[in-house]
């Protein structure tokens, strides 16, 4: 295969990158290289813990990962992507903030008021351990937060980025794409094309 920088295409046309890259380089690369018609492969993302409401979240979901699949760098990490993609990941959730509690045993995301439904819990669930994966196996974040523009399609990329890949996670992309505004499949778009848009996550 060939190198570029810290990415290696291979005979086939393939392109992987380590986790020397740049966060915001590669999703770049992922919007350019999906908007040509090429499709990332999925990866694995490790289930998270079963959520057993205390009396204090029994009016809500409260999602929990191990703390020991986290060092400080990788909680580091988990909190700058969140900061970095903080204002979609709020309109995507339709949450007011976005707190990660760190206790001895578990990392917690008490991000959702009230229960959501068992397709919205299984799309959430799926999203924070892919965010814990990122945060796991990234080195280099880029914590700033951009404007993107297009909410949808920006959230859309980074989504694809995580492994929300192909028609098994249809629903899911749906239900976290539905609070934003924009087109998913276009960076930009004419604004009457906006409202087809919806049907094609």
């Amino acid at each position: 295969g060939y190198q570029v920088d810290y990415f290696t295409i291979d005979r086939n046309g393939g392109v992987t990158f380590d986790d020397r890259a740049d966060s915001e380089e590669i999703e770049n690369l992922i919007e350019t290289l999906d908007s040509q018609g090429f499709k990332a492969e999925p990866q694995a993302v490790e289930a998270s813990e079963p959520v057993e409401p205390t009396p204090a979240e029994v009016d809500g979901l409260c999602i929990s990962m191990p703390a020991s699949l986290f060092t400080e760098t990788t909680l580091q990490n988990l909190k700058d992507i969140i900061a970095s993609k903080g204002n979609l990941i709020r309109k995507a959730l339709g949450v007011d903030e976005l707190p990660v509690e760190v206790g001895d045993t578990k990392v917690s995301f008490p991000w959702f008021a009230g229960m959501p439904t068992p397709e919205e819990v299984k799309a959430y669930d799926h999203f924070i351990c892919a965010l814990c994966e990122m945060a796991r196996n990234q080195k280099r974040i880029t914590a700033k937060e951009r404007d993107t523009g297009n909410d949808k399609y920006a959230f859309r990329c980074f989504l694809l980025r995580l492994g929300f890949i192909g028609p098994e996670f249809k629903q899911e992309r749906k239900i976290l794409l539905r609070n934003l505004t924009g087109s998913s499949a276009f960076k930009s778009v004419p604004q009457k094309e906006v409202a087809d848009d919806a049907a094609s996550e």
